[in-house]
């Protein structure tokens, strides 16, 4: 029994079933004789004035600049709206096993998030490229998949400070194309696919300045590959599995990533107080070795067997042993 539980701070029964339910199996017996009734804190507050947010209205500049915090607007509502691009299976998108209904490593803990604060989630169908602007605009409440922190990403929403998850980037090649170092893309004859409006985008200029690059939405820029109009593509992990399995042709460099990214959750600019939350919630899960159980389940058992690294983010205070 830790600390926190011998002074009385006991968590709700149901929140404790949540926290059973989200850990894996594995895992269980070892949390249980940890203590896993360590409550979820809420963090610091921040000042808020003027007008009041709405959760229910899918106002997302609800933060410090404009009035009370979306934190409050979702515990007091029980609902927020949820930005989602549901078409990046593992991580996000719709099982037809369970009725289309929004799944997957991402979604699973955002929904989780909001059951913590007691409220059920609305999924706002967004295209990944777009889900900023729509962030920043108000068209939802924030985001329901995590994304990566860019620089310019970030003049327009507030990331947490804790990742979801550390995203490794592969090169995808075309049927018969081989390659013996990623330098070898760096070529006039080479044609590159990326994703337009992702981090692969912002980083081939600088990595393969000679390549041509062909900006595409996901599923195309894979198919570009898979056809050979496009000689390779850099990719994400969680793409690779299912790109493969579709397209038995293609082929993965095998080495270490090209580059990593640090993948979370956004909101509303400016609310740092549900931001505080969102990071306390994340470090909490982190902890419990919750994010660890699901990236794994989701993403690197699979990774793994095609012989790509997967880093899971997990507390560095737990015994990898264990």
């Amino acid at each position: 029994m830790d600390q926190t539980q011998r002074q009385g701070d006991h968590e709700p029964a149901q929140e404790l079933a949540h926290d059973r339910d989200l850990v894996p199996p594995v895992r269980r017996d070892f949390l249980r004789k940890a203590g896993l009734a360590l409550g979820v804190g809420l963090a610091a507050t921040a000042c808020t004035s003027g007008k009041k947010s709405s959760a229910s209205a899918g106002s997302s500049n609800s933060g410090d600049q404009a009035g009370s915090s979306l934190l409050d607007t979702i515990a007091r509502t029980k609902k927020a709206k949820l930005g989602v691009d549901l078409t990046f299976p593992p991580l996000q998108f719709k099982d037809p096993a369970n009725g289309n209904k929004p799944s997957g490593y991402s979604v699973d803990l955002a929904v989780s998030l909001l059951k913590d604060l007691g409220a059920e989630p609305e999924f706002v169908e967004v295209p990944f490229a777009q889900l900023f602007a729509a962030q920043a605009a108000g068209r939802f409440d924030f985001s329901g998949i995590a994304a990566t922190i860019l620089p310019t990403r970030a003049q327009r929403v507030l990331f947490s400070s804790e990742p979801l998850f550390i995203e490794s980037e592969v090169i995808l090649l075309k049927p018969g194309f081989k390659i013996s170092a990623p330098q070898d893309l760096n070529k006039g004859g080479v044609t590159l696919a990326v994703q337009v409006g992702s981090s692969q985008e912002a980083t081939a200029p600088l990595l393969f300045p000679n390549a041509k690059l062909k900006s595409l939405e996901n599923q195309p820029a894979i198919q570009d590959v898979a056809s050979g109009r496009s000689d390779a593509m850099l990719l994400s992990e969680f793409n690779i599995k299912e790109a493969l399995d579709k397209n038995p042709g293609l082929t993965v460099f095998q080495g270490p990533p090209v580059f990593v990214d640090y993948i979370t959750f956004f909101m509303p600019a400016g609310d740092s107080k549900f931001k505080e939350w969102v990071d306390n919630w994340i470090r909490y899960q982190t902890s419990h070795g919750v994010l660890e159980g699901l990236w794994n389940k989701y993403v690197g058992d699979n990774a793994r067997k095609i012989g790509l690294p997967s880093i899971a983010v997990k507390s560095p205070f737990i015994p990898s042993q264990l």
